[in-house]
């Protein structure tokens, strides 16, 4: 049984999150379908430099409810937020997966004085597009249908997860197995009564608003990254992303796919070292 983490009650219901080192204050925000624990490499490279937050979204891993009232990710951005004000930090710097670095982009949009850098990795903050709504909305429907995860869905979504080779590259690379092997089951594993949680996420994920203009005005340091040979989020995304954010930096990851952080951890991680030891937190 995995250990409880700790929690703070936001509109009655317990949001949960990993809170590990010292320092200066950095959040990590998983994407759909993850949680937490993604960012374990990133937080056994920086704990000791950094306190390092990482959150399980509501629906997902530990944070198996969703409070009445939360509609979009705005509203997640703000539970963040709550977080950090439960916790008593003022100065923060977010890292965010998928649908978490558009939350990340919406808690800079609410609070721009108290997030000092932003990293957005395989995320997209313009409207989702239409090709992948429908995609994404087939397998909604499957999830609702069985009220799970069913096993043949979860090799599907893994696969997609991963890079274009990661399944063959597994075969020599014993880590990398594990890592396939380890999202497959913790999708298989997600309760019935965390599913209407989970979709409810899913549908604000999917269906975000368009914030490309509004980042345009974002002055803090941002990092880009996207991996260059997965199936979710594309190169062209990321440029779109880089341009609308004046000053900002733009990493493509070789032979990685949307969970990049994981795949080439060592390369992420340095990247994100760097990026972070430029940072004024204060």
């Amino acid at each position: 049984m995995p250990t409880l983490l700790p929690h703070i009650i936001i509109d009655e219901q317990p949001l949960h999150y990993i809170d590990k080192g010292h320092g200066p204050v950095v959040v990590f925000c998983h994407g759909l379908l993850a949680n937490c624990s993604m960012w374990q490499a990133q937080i056994d490279a920086l704990s000791a430099q950094y306190r390092c937050i990482a959150i399980d979204f509501w629906g997902h891993g530990q944070s198996q409810t969703l409070p009445v009232g939360c509609d979009n990710l705005q509203d997640v951005a703000k539970h963040v937020l709550r977080l950090i004000d439960a916790l008593e930090i003022n100065d923060i710097a977010v890292v965010g997966h998928g649908s978490g670095g558009a939350i990340a982009a919406e808690m800079v949009l609410i609070a721009p004085a108290r997030i000092h850098a932003l990293v957005m990795l395989n995320s997209f903050v313009g409207f989702e597009p239409q090709v992948n709504c429908i995609k994404y909305q087939n397998f909604i429907a499957q999830v609702a249908n069985a009220q799970a995860i069913p096993a043949e869905l979860a090799v599907s979504l893994t696969e997609l997860f991963f890079s274009k080779d990661a399944y063959e590259l597994s075969q020599h690379n014993i880590t990398l197995a594990q890592a396939i092997k380890a999202f497959e089951k913790q999708l298989t594993d997600i309760h019935t009564q965390q599913i209407a949680p989970l979709l409810k996420f899913a549908n604000m994920a999917i269906y975000k608003r368009d914030t490309l203009e509004s980042v345009e005005a974002l002055t803090l340091p941002t990092l880009v990254a996207v991996g260059l040979n997965g199936y979710l989020r594309t190169a062209l995304e990321s440029y779109l992303m880089h341009d609308s954010i004046d000053g900002s930096q733009l990493l493509h990851i070789e032979h990685a796919g949307h969970l990049a952080n994981i795949e080439k951890a060592d390369l992420f991680n340095q990247h994100l070292i760097d990026f972070l030891a430029k940072v004024n937190f204060n």
